[in-house]
């Protein structure tokens, strides 16, 4: 019945001449598809430009066409090999190390990169100024990340020390090929020439270094075929090749992560977007139900006046989807723009014309889905409306066919998460959190209207009271502001809190009495001296942990050569080829907790196999359980294990922890370093104790508490931010659906407010009502979505990050003042020149 009408000509005809009467309530829901077109065109062409963007910059995105690199100094047979690839290479060796600044007093720590020969060759090292780089050739000079001077005040030409070097800052570090800014936010760069490398006394045993040479070939080389073909020589001396293909897909994939992301948080605001569509086409039918009624009297059927009004709906959803198509082209730029600190290359902006149909496909498709829930209904008016309005109320709730639009919307939004996210359970989990929360909003609107219906606070003024009723008159727009401010309030007050509970998790570790210093490489000769360096400052080591570096031979008595070649043992490379950095003790820490097995404590030396705790993740990535047998190569001896237990560990505190521990008894002998653990009460203490270690033991690196925190306050910051840029793609929507609100129900308050005038009442109660209502409204929606965000910040503390919720309360009451305050605001202008018509014109309009 409904596809036959549509190929009716009168039908078209009809819709054509019923447009000329006034499309303003379908004009405000224009602006709503607009607004959720851009935002879809704007997500899915940041993923195209950024996708094309890595293929154009593809061979900067590591600098070279091939990397090999080593976390042990390379052997002769391994330069043997390098030597036979030949091409144009560079070396590059990168550790970690502290950073002190004479000029100032102060030191980080920081990522050094000692490097020799013409690398990146492709892509460039960006500096301030640009011949900084060929300065770091010239002698003692250095490149310093830009970030870090800042943070410290250091300028051109001062002097920093790394190990017993001191070096010139020839330049600021601006940029790396293929890596984000923000890295430089969590591990500072620092270059020098790496002929300042000996006799540095910076690569001490246990060190983590990687040693890295670049290459870079002839254009006919085939890179890939080449790593094929030496991939049993690289495996068997333990090298790790990187080529532009394999760094490509790596950060392909990262994109492809953040683009599902972004796709997934536009999306809420596409279907912001349908309820404002559903708002105006909600007033438009409403102002159209006595056309209706005479279109049934003169024979049309209910199909055919629903499809009458579609083809309205469409035409206008179809101009709005054009106009926000084309917008989506002009400002694709915002996204690459808010996260560019986070792209590893800088993006170039093309039209992309998937990106434009699809945003285009699902504004119409949204809009049509959504324009259905007030549609269908108009097929149960009966003729007799056209002569008795009071005939008959539709009862909506009970007609099927709107069950079965619902039923729609719900399978949309359910097929849209599964195609984004591509897994079946996260895109259901999507679909169930959005109508949730889409559902708790509208089921809190109708409740609220149906409770100020039977319970009205008789102690309230007239005005007031009279603001309460218009939450629930005919033609109200309660739901539609409710959906509209309640979902922005809670987006905005979720990201807040989850930003708390991040920071609360490294900020409870440094409470009262918890440890917020640690000292890493400290040689068993270095002990002494680093212990009485701590008493001259009368500060008490905690804990002082023994480290012992080894590699894993075998797991279950299968080497782990096998175990690599073996496509089925879907064991992770980089489980079987680490360096496991492991201690020995007699006891669990606090931050430990039995799961399965028993601890040992402490064996005899010639202990054979000799038991050993897991750390939980390890085990599982490892395949292993409680009996099973590890074997492990320090330095060529090797040592059969077994495990006996199986640890849950706080990865959080700020203290050393472990995938294996072994216990006592079993590594004393063995080569080792270790880690110190203390607390200063001042940063003024810190500082000072960590310029006298740096002086006194360069290669010592020191992680102080209270610089995390600032370093994860300034991730967190710049990635909350770039969060809540996409999210004011759903705030902006949600404003635009209040306006259509507001404006579709300005009719309505015009004759509301003329008869009060007529009744008498003065100008001062009619405004005060109006601001009653919205600011009941604001209120109640705010509240509502702040509710909505406490209970999904408990859930993503609880069931995700595993702590305890923290609760921003100042940003919230800014956001639910500042929401609340713009809402009425809106309400108040939405209604501003309604005493400039008479009470004469309003009666004769009704005449």
């Amino acid at each position: 019945m409904f596809i036959k009408a549509v190929f009716r000509k009168w039908v078209w005809l009809m819709a054509v001449r019923e447009m000329r009467r006034g499309l303003k309530p379908l004009l405000l829901s224009m602006l709503c598809v607009i607004l959720g077109v851009l935002s879809v065109v704007v997500a899915f062409s940041f993923r195209d430009n950024v996708t094309s963007s890595i293929g154009l910059q593809s061979k900067s995105l590591l600098g070279a066409d091939l990397a090999l690199d080593s976390r042990q100094p390379f052997t002769s047979e391994d330069e043997a090999l390098i030597r036979s690839l030949g091409g144009d290479q560079s070396r590059q060796i990168g550790f970690s190390s502290m950073a002190y600044f004479p000029a100032n007093g102060q030191s980080r720590l920081v990522q050094v990169r000692a490097v020799s020969g013409k690398f990146p060759y492709y892509g460039a090292l960006e500096t301030e100024p640009a011949s900084a780089v060929d300065n770091l050739r010239e002698g003692a000079k250095a490149l310093v990340d830009e970030n870090l001077m800042l943070q410290i005040n250091a300028r051109i030409g001062d002097r920093v020390k790394i190990g017993e070097h001191e070096f010139q800052i020839a330049g600021k570090l601006r940029k790396i090929p293929g890596e984000p800014v923000a890295f430089s936010l969590i591990s500072p760069r620092v270059y020098v020439p790496m002929t300042y490398l000996d006799g540095s006394s910076l690569l001490q045993r246990g060190s983590l270094v990687r040693y890295r040479v670049y290459f870079k070939f002839d254009p006919k080389v085939d890179v890939d075929q080449l790593v094929l073909r030496i991939a049993p020589q690289l495996q068997r001396l333990d090298l790790r090749a990187d080529t532009v293909a394999r760094r490509m897909e790596a950060i392909s994939t990262s994109v492809e992560n953040l683009s599902r992301y972004l796709r997934l948080a536009v999306f809420i605001a596409v279907l912001l977007a349908g309820v404002g569509v559903a708002s105006g086409v909600h007033v438009y039918t409403k102002q159209k139900t006595p056309a209706v009624a005479v279109l049934r009297c003169v024979g049309a059927s209910p199909a055919e006046t629903v499809i009458v009004n579609l083809i309205q709906v469409l035409i206008v959803a179809l101009a709005g989807s054009l106009t926000g198509a084309g917008l989506g082209v002009v400002l694709q730029s915002l996204l690459p723009l808010a996260f560019k600190d986070f792209l590893p290359v800088t993006t170039s902006l093309s039209i992309t014309t998937s990106g434009v149909w699809v945003g285009m496909a699902i504004g119409l498709g949204t809009a049509v889905l959504f324009s259905l829930i007030p549609l269908v209904p108009l097929r149960k008016i009966s003729p007799l409306r056209a002569l008795r309005s009071s005939y008959e109320t539709a009862q909506t709730l009970k007609d099927p066919l709107l069950w079965l639009v619902f039923s729609l919307i719900a399978a949309a939004i359910t097929g849209f998460g599964i195609a984004t996210t591509a897994s079946w359970f996260y895109g259901i989990c999507f679909a169930a959190g959005v109508i949730t929360v889409f559902g708790l909003l509208v089921a809190v609107a109708r409740g609220l209207s149906n409770l100020i219906r039977r319970f009205m606070p008789g102690f309230l003024s007239f005005p007031w009271r009279q603001g309460l009723a218009n939450l629930y008159r005919p033609s109200n727009q309660t739901t539609a502001v409710m959906l509209a401010i309640g979902l922005g309030t809670f987006l905005m007050v979720t990201l807040y809190n989850v930003q708390s509970v991040l920071l609360n998790q490294v900020q409870e570790r440094a409470g009262a009495g918890e440890p917020n210093l640690v000292l890493f490489d400290v040689q068993k000769d270095q002990r002494q001296g680093v212990e009485q360096l701590f008493d001259s400052f009368h500060i008490r080591v905690r804990d002082e942990v023994p480290i012992v570096t080894m590699r894993l031979a075998a797991v279950k008595n299968i080497p782990v050569e096998t175990l690599r070649r073996d496509r089925t043992a879907k064991i992770p490379d980089w489980a079987l080829r680490r360096e496991y950095r492991s201690t020995y003790r007699s006891r669990p820490r606090e931050t430990e907790r039995i799961i399965h097995g028993a601890w040992q404590g402490r064996v005899d030396s010639d202990a054979q196999p000799i038991p050993v705790s897991l750390e939980k993740g390890i085990a599982e990535t490892l395949r292993v359980h409680i009996g099973d047998s590890l074997q492990f190569d320090i330095q060529g001896v090797s040592l059969l294990t077994q495990v006996a237990s199986i640890r849950q560990v706080e990865w959080q505190r700020l203290e050393p922890n472990f995938f294996v521990v072994f216990p006592e008894g079993a590594l004393e002998n063995a080569p080792q370093f270790y880690a110190m653990v203390a607390r200063t009460e001042t940063s003024g203490v810190s500082a000072s104790l960590q310029r006298a270690i740096v002086e006194r033991f360069p290669n010592i690196s020191v992680i102080d508490l209270t610089l995390v925190l600032n370093t994860l306050d300034s991730i967190l910051g710049r990635v909350s931010a770039a969060i809540r840029f996409v999210a004011l793609f759903t705030v902006f929507t949600g404003l635009a659906v209040l306006a259509s609100a507001v404006l579709s129900s300005r009719g309505q308050r015009v004759k509301e407010s003329i008869l009060l005038r007529t009744l008498g009442a003065p100008r001062w109660q009619i405004v005060t009502s109006i601001v009653a209502e919205y600011l009941f409204l604001a209120v109640i929606s705010c509240m509502t979505g702040a509710v909505l965000a406490t209970l999904a910040s408990w859930g993503l503390s609880l069931y995700f990050f595993r702590t305890v919720a923290a609760i921003s309360l100042t940003p919230m009451l800014v956001i639910l003042v500042a929401v609340t305050a713009g809402t009425t605001l809106a309400g108040v202008l939405g209604c501003w020149g309604i005493f400039q018509r008479s009470a004469l014109e309003s009666l004769r309009a009704e005449s």
